[in-house]
């Protein structure tokens, strides 16, 4: 499943917490996580967010949704400081909530 979530989210996404479409609040841990851990959570099933400030985009990805959408930005996640110039990249993030359940949240960059 993709929910768009940038008109209800926005502001709360870049304060450090977002509330997923089931109502379960998730709160940022780590900003700078590797492919590998990535690969991980993904694997478990966890959701993956896309956080792209150009764009305007804030969409949920969960299900197949989040395996596709996680195997079409891998190679552009990187855990370090993102290149000045090129296309976009992404830092991958563990956000988590109360619940116990964790969302990998990736913020893009250009």
């Amino acid at each position: 499943m993709k929910a768009d979530l940038a008109d209800a989210q926005w502001t709360a996404a870049s304060e450090g917490h977002l509330t997923g479409p089931d109502g379960t609040r998730f709160v940022r841990r780590s900003t700078k996580t590797k492919r590998r851990t990535c690969d991980d959570l993904v694997a478990r099933g966890v959701p993956v967010v896309l956080f792209y400030f150009a764009g305007g985009q804030l969409d949920w990805h969960d299900g197949p949704d989040a395996l596709a959408v996680w195997q079409t930005v891998r190679t552009a996640v990187t855990s370090q400081e993102p290149k000045p110039k090129g296309p976009v990249e992404w830092n991958a993030g563990i956000w988590e909530s109360d619940e116990g359940p964790s969302l990998l949240l990736l913020t893009g960059h250009c």
